[in-house]
Protein backbone atom coordinates (compact mmCIF):
# COMPACT_ATOMS: atom_id res chain seq x y z
CA UNK A 1 0.00 0.00 0.00
CA UNK A 2 1.55 3.32 -0.95
CA UNK A 3 2.43 6.20 1.85
CA UNK A 4 -0.52 8.66 2.11
CA UNK A 5 0.93 12.42 2.81
CA UNK A 6 -0.30 14.22 5.65
CA UNK A 7 -1.78 18.03 5.25
CA UNK A 8 -0.76 20.47 8.14
CA UNK A 9 -2.50 23.47 9.55
CA UNK A 10 -0.73 25.74 6.66
CA UNK A 11 -1.91 23.35 3.74
CA UNK A 12 1.29 21.89 3.07
CA UNK A 13 1.95 18.53 2.98
CA UNK A 14 4.45 16.75 4.40
CA UNK A 15 5.50 12.35 4.46
CA UNK A 16 8.29 10.87 1.93
CA UNK A 17 9.35 10.87 -1.56
CA UNK A 18 8.09 8.50 -3.96
CA UNK A 19 4.56 9.20 -2.95
CA UNK A 20 1.87 8.24 -5.46
CA UNK A 21 0.51 11.46 -4.43
CA UNK A 22 3.64 13.55 -5.92
CA UNK A 23 6.13 15.23 -3.82
CA UNK A 24 5.59 16.76 -0.49
CA UNK A 25 5.80 20.25 0.29
CA UNK A 26 7.86 18.53 3.89
CA UNK A 27 10.11 15.95 3.39
CA UNK A 28 11.04 13.83 5.94
CA UNK A 29 14.82 13.50 7.09
CA UNK A 30 16.83 13.11 10.02
CA UNK A 31 18.29 15.75 12.00
CA UNK A 32 21.92 15.35 12.90
CA UNK A 33 20.53 15.43 16.65
CA UNK A 34 18.64 11.99 15.21
CA UNK A 35 15.30 13.67 15.71
CA UNK A 36 12.86 12.57 13.00
CA UNK A 37 11.63 15.85 10.86
CA UNK A 38 11.14 17.61 7.78
CA UNK A 39 12.94 20.15 5.26
CA UNK A 40 11.35 22.30 3.01
CA UNK A 41 11.46 20.85 0.10
CA UNK A 42 12.69 24.11 -1.41
CA UNK A 43 15.37 24.51 0.78
CA UNK A 44 16.07 20.95 -0.06
CA UNK A 45 16.31 22.00 -3.87
CA UNK A 46 18.43 24.73 -3.59
CA UNK A 47 20.92 23.19 -1.50
CA UNK A 48 21.15 20.28 -4.19
CA UNK A 49 21.70 22.10 -7.27
CA UNK A 50 18.14 21.66 -8.86
CA UNK A 51 17.21 25.07 -8.61
CA UNK A 52 20.35 26.25 -9.66
CA UNK A 53 20.25 23.68 -12.85
CA UNK A 54 17.27 25.78 -14.70
CA UNK A 55 19.20 28.45 -14.95
CA UNK A 56 21.98 26.71 -16.86
CA UNK A 57 22.37 27.55 -20.27
CA UNK A 58 25.25 25.04 -21.01
CA UNK A 59 26.98 22.36 -19.61
CA UNK A 60 29.76 24.66 -18.86
CA UNK A 61 27.22 26.40 -16.19
CA UNK A 62 26.65 23.40 -14.28
CA UNK A 63 30.62 22.50 -14.36
CA UNK A 64 31.11 26.03 -12.96
CA UNK A 65 28.56 25.29 -10.47
CA UNK A 66 30.18 22.18 -9.11
CA UNK A 67 33.51 23.69 -8.68
CA UNK A 68 31.65 26.80 -7.10
CA UNK A 69 30.01 24.44 -4.44
CA UNK A 70 32.70 21.42 -4.70
CA UNK A 71 33.00 19.96 -0.73
CA UNK A 72 30.50 22.83 0.63
CA UNK A 73 28.25 21.00 3.05
CA UNK A 74 24.35 22.70 3.08
CA UNK A 75 22.97 22.91 6.48
CA UNK A 76 19.03 23.04 6.20
CA UNK A 77 16.56 23.44 9.19
CA UNK A 78 14.24 21.08 9.64
CA UNK A 79 11.08 21.35 11.07
CA UNK A 80 7.64 19.59 12.82
CA UNK A 81 5.10 18.42 10.01
CA UNK A 82 4.24 22.32 10.79
CA UNK A 83 6.63 23.43 8.82
CA UNK A 84 7.36 26.31 11.56
CA UNK A 85 8.61 24.61 14.66
CA UNK A 86 12.56 23.85 14.05
CA UNK A 87 13.97 20.78 15.68
CA UNK A 88 17.35 19.92 14.06
CA UNK A 89 19.74 20.85 11.04
CA UNK A 90 19.64 18.14 8.32
CA UNK A 91 23.01 18.09 5.90
CA UNK A 92 23.61 17.32 2.79
CA UNK A 93 26.82 17.65 0.39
Amino acid sequence: MPTRLGINAHGLTFGVTGSDQGEPDLIAVEATNGKSGYVHATDLKDADCTTAQKSFTSPGDALQWQEANAGRTATIPVYESDGTTAIGEFQTS
